[in-house]
């Protein structure tokens, strides 16, 4: 499939494109939210095997928020609202999960990865309705288990659905009373510690022996990159923005209702017996990477 054929889909891609970055910029959530079901809008439209375009769009996304949290995290850096200290924290053990995260990710079938991706997706969206968090705590914990801990879940579950860590460290900081614009802030620097080793990971991934497109290092489909790279660095620096000049919680609840319909209705309207393949594979990771992808 060659670039030319892309042009086709212009209007969407730049929509998901700048929303992405946008909402990686203004809530800290990762802009996987949308770049992953916008990638696998792309390459289904464009006739790819349902089995592994879930693979590619979440190898791609991840390794597109690289650029995208370069750019509002550093956006933020020069607001003073990244708290190194947290990064610190969660640094090492965010590495290790995004790394064991992104190679079993590469076990789960196609239908597995859609239904992780739709449970946090929701769980995201829940968490962007809240006006209130539940407080733990006055300050970030000090513990080396607990924040080890916690590190390793941000990154393993980030890097096996391709979204930034913002969807599960925001929640977190809020409960230890982080303030929200440097939770956010810091969740965009956590994305990019999450995106790097993980597309380090997808883009040396054996993919021979599958029915992979032409002009893919791993399982990252360049084409796509390419084209939504520009697109997500304008949308992060327009998010960075926004979240300085105005009280998001309005914006937050409308994108929350948004993304809790289409994940639910997406999960509800899954036909039955790729429901239940994807969660015999989700949970106990039944059958190797040749199999899943076999499997329509």
């Amino acid at each position: 499939m060659d670039f030319s054929t892309l042009s086709t889909l212009i209007i969407p891609i730049s929509i998901g494109g700048i929303l992405s970055g946008i909402i990686a910029g203004l809530f800290g959530v990762g802009g996987g939210i949308i770049l992953v079901p916008s990638i696998v809008f792309t390459l289904e439209f464009l006739n790819y095997d349902q089995s592994i375009t879930m693979h590619i769009a979440v190898a791609t996304s991840l390794a597109l928020i690289i650029p995208t949290a370069i750019s509002s995290s550093w956006g933020h850096f020069k607001k003073n609202v990244v708290d190194l200290n947290i990064i610190r924290k969660f640094f090492i053990a965010i590495i290790i999960g995004s790394i064991l995260g992104a190679l079993f990710a590469q076990r789960i079938s196609g239908d597995g990865l859609r239904i992780l991706f739709g449970i946090m997706a929701t769980f995201a969206s829940f968490n962007m309705l809240q006006r209130n968090q539940f407080i733990l705590g006055s300050e970030m914990p000090s513990s080396l288990s607990f924040n080890s801990l916690i590190g390793f879940i941000i990154g393993s579950f980030s890097s096996m659905v391709g979204i930034g860590g913002g969807a599960l460290s925001i929640p977190i900081m809020n409960c230890f009373s982080v303030p929200q614009h440097k939770a956010t802030g810091t969740a965009s620097a956590l994305g990019l510690i999450i995106a790097i080793p993980s597309t380090i990971v997808y883009l040396l991934s054996n993919t021979s022996k599958y029915d992979f497109p032409d002009w893919s290092i791993g399982m990252v489909y360049l084409p796509v990159f390419m084209v939504f790279f520009p697109l997500t660095i304008i949308g992060a620096q327009v998010g960075v923005i926004l979240a300085h000049k105005i009280n998001g919680l309005i914006l937050r609840r409308i994108f929350a209702i948004f993304f809790i319909g289409k994940y639910l209705l997406n999960l509800i309207t899954t036909n039955a017996h790729r429901l239940f393949i994807g969660l015999v594979s989700l949970i106990f990771t039944l059958s190797p990477i040749d199999e899943k992808f076999s499997s329509s």
